[in-house]
């Protein structure tokens, strides 16, 4: 039998075709298949936008097919250079997808995981977080949830910190933001680690504001506390709290973080894989994360296609920390069906035991080749007769001010 060295050696991994699904809850998923039939899988969701992604997915697929899927780098960064307009969240997500179910079929091609074509792990497992509080629930359904995650073997939850806050706050918003930190505290206890998620609702005063007034309940870090449009103001904001300020969801480029790093405005980088265009460019933030002494936490409330890649860049990185895991998020119970938790539903059952985690609330670090999940594709084509319906989140201010989710 031919060797899996030997078989990447060979001029067999010509892309045939790739095919995509939008399926619930709010996913956009993809597949890319082989001339001799291997597979990867990969995720171009970008939550609320799927049919544009989709639709730069099979733009780029045109220059694809017929290419050797072992030069996955130089056909990634090629689909860049190529366009003169490029860079941008629906860009980068629908060249995440292809990039990473390239790693995926290198991986598989060659027998081994991810991780040790970044270089090797560094750690065997990864500490994840949580979500809890829904989304805006008073102190007492925030409380009663949060406690509730806890009791499903959680150690670390995030929250949205706040609704959304006028440019100075005269409805309230921060009182009430005070208050819901304080109730889940006291329902979680003090060994639970909490972090809040401004998640850009609040312009700079308030950002301000809020970053010292919940600091009474000891945060392990404050995600986003402006959108990336104002990043310039997070130096200061870094200079007025004690607590580790972390962003880069909504950024798209690996240079946007240098960007931040150069001015010392964030201590926790949370690219988000699908987002900045795969697992490449995450790794190189991974890089400058470890090369400035300051930490990588992936944002990823996503599938388990983007989670395990970035679980494989997080375990080859010294600057990796923990990660985000939205299994039971309420954005994901949206579209859901059945008994099964939407987050494992469109992997084989044999694989979900590999998503539970342990006493110490870490995920083992997957040792099979490439990305090392097993994805049902029968069931992905299934749900996509379902459809994915999710959009933003419509929020307003008291005086009628539509505000940012």
């Amino acid at each position: 039998m031919e060797s899996d060295l030997a078989r990447l050696n060979t001029p067999s991994l010509i892309i045939d075709r790739i095919e995509t699904a939008l399926v619930p809850p709010r996913w956009g998923l993809l597949r890319i298949l082989t001339r001799d039939g291997l597979e990867g899988f990969g995720e171009f969701t970008l939550e609320g936008q799927l049919e544009c992604t989709r639709a730069l997915v099979k733009h780029f697929g045109e220059h694809l097919i017929g290419k050797d899927a072992r030069d996955f780098r130089r056909l990634c960064r090629g689909l860049y250079d190529l366009h003169f307009y490029h860079a941008g969240p629906h860009f980068a997500s629908a060249l995440a997808g292809i990039e990473v179910a390239l790693w995926d079929i290198a991986g598989k091609a060659c027998g081994l995981p991810v991780h040790r074509m970044l270089g090797g792990k560094i750690r065997d497992k990864v500490k994840v977080y949580r979500w809890a509080g829904g989304n805006n629930n008073d102190p007492a359904a925030a409380a009663e949830e949060a406690a509730r995650v806890v009791e499903q073997g959680a150690l670390a939850l995030k929250l949205n910190a706040c609704p959304p806050l006028a440019a100075i706050d005269t409805y309230g918003g921060v009182r009430f933001a005070v208050e819901r930190a304080m109730a889940v505290r006291a329902a979680v206890g003090e060994a639970v680690d909490l972090a809040f998620d401004f998640h850009g609702r609040c312009n700079v005063p308030m950002a301000r504001r809020l970053a010292r007034e919940l600091e009474l309940v000891d945060p392990m870090f404050y995600e986003e506390p402006v959108r990336p449009d104002y990043n310039r103001w997070l130096p200061e904001i870094a200079a007025i709290t004690h607590i580790p300020i972390a962003t880069g969801e909504r950024m798209s480029t690996a240079a946007e973080f240098s960007d931040v790093v150069a001015a010392k405005g964030a201590h926790i980088l949370q690219p988000d894989l699908v987002h900045v265009g795969g697992i490449t460019p995450t790794a190189e933030i991974a890089a400058l994360a470890s090369a400035n002494g300051i930490a990588l936490a992936p944002h990823c409330p996503l599938s388990p296609i983007a989670f395990a890649a970035s679980l494989h860049v997080v375990a080859q990185s010294p600057a990796g920390w923990i990660m985000e895991w939205s299994k039971g998020i309420h954005y994901n119970a949206h579209g859901a069906t059945e008994d099964v938790d939407p987050w494992l539903r469109y992997l084989t059952e044999n694989t979900w035991a590999m998503f539970d985690t342990d006493d110490s609330a870490h995920i083992a670090v997957p040792e099979l080749p490439g990305l090392g999940i097993s994805v049902n594709w029968a069931e992905v084509e299934r749900a996509t007769a379902e459809a994915s319906t999710w959009r933003d989140i419509a929020m307003y201010l008291p005086d009628g001010t539509l505000a940012n989710w």
